[in-house]
């Protein structure tokens, strides 16, 4: 019987300054040749920039299980790459701030300009109302490593991946399991959303019902038919994500629509409390 782990040690392994440029250097050679990404002792303490013997043995032997040791030398175990990739993310880091940008489109609660600003470890879509921000998971990778004026499009896209995780029951957090429903309130003017709740990191998922449905096969069928790739399109410039937007069409059995609207044809589709679809239709002016 395996004894028992603790996953939070990789943090105390990671905070020492000493042992993350040992792990930089190894995910170095990684990148250089990821076929052959192993590295010497010696040229690993030398990449490391660690000149003692005895502490840089010291710190490598606490990497046991982030770097792997063979007769070719050293190299990030998958454990490792996670912890380099998560660091390299940004995602860690508290005080970093980006922002404010444009955005496409207007607030998703109100007419003004949408902008995007990071701060407090959020990507905030705001217009600058305190009441009308919406938090989105963006790390601050993407916004340093890409052009201001590309950020939305692919904050959009990861956005509507995250709507489409969540209807899937996956976290998009930590991919446990999320179970949920519709409800009505939420942030801002009073709408109905899919309230989802991670059953392992207890992270709790609010999303719009539009952007809720924006990765459904029915949803980018009916726009690629018309020529918009849906999925990378930034959710709030799209109507029928707006909160506020939706139609309940039954409380008994519940029942509530979303019309996204193109060219004249409307595609409606509508779910029950679970957030499940029960019926899409297509139809066009005048029927």
């Amino acid at each position: 019987m395996a004894g028992e782990s603790d996953p939070t040690e990789v943090f105390d392994l990671a905070s020492n300054e000493t042992r993350r440029a040992i792990l930089r250097a190894l995910a170095d050679a990684y990148r250089e040749d990821p076929a052959d990404p192993w590295v010497e002792y010696s040229d690993l303490q030398s990449a490391a920039g660690v000149r003692d013997n005895g502490n840089f043995n010291y710190h490598l032997d606490r990497l046991d299980g982030l770097a792997v040791d063979a007769a070719d030398g050293y190299r990030l175990s998958r454990v490792g790459m996670e912890v380099v990739s998560t660091i390299a993310s940004g995602v860690l880091d508290p005080d970093w701030t980006w922002g404010p940008v444009d955005a496409p489109g207007t607030c998703l609660y109100c007419d003004n300009p949408a902008r995007l600003q990071y701060a407090d470890g959020v990507l905030w879509l705001t217009c600058g109302d305190g009441d009308h921000e919406a938090g989105l998971s963006v790390p601050p990778s993407l916004l340093e490593s890409h052009p201001d004026d590309e950020v939305p499009e692919l904050v959009g896209f990861l956005e509507n991946r995250w709507g489409e995780l969540t209807r899937k029951g996956i976290c998009s957090e930590c991919s446990g399991p999320v179970e949920g429903r519709i409800e009505y309130g939420g942030v801002g003017p009073d709408h109905h959303y899919y309230h989802g709740e991670c059953d392992r990191c207890g992270f709790h998922h609010g999303i719009p019902v539009g952007l809720f449905l924006v990765s459904h096969a029915a949803v980018v069928a009916f726009h690629y038919d018309h020529g918009v790739d849906v999925r990378a399109t930034p959710f709030w410039t799209l109507d029928f994500c707006t909160p506020g937007s939706e139609t309940v069409v039954s409380e008994d059995p519940f029942r509530v629509r979303v019309d996204a609207e193109q060219d004249g044809e409307t595609l409606s589709v509508t779910l029950d409390r679970s957030g499940t679809v029960v019926e899409t239709e297509r139809t066009t002016a005048g029927e």
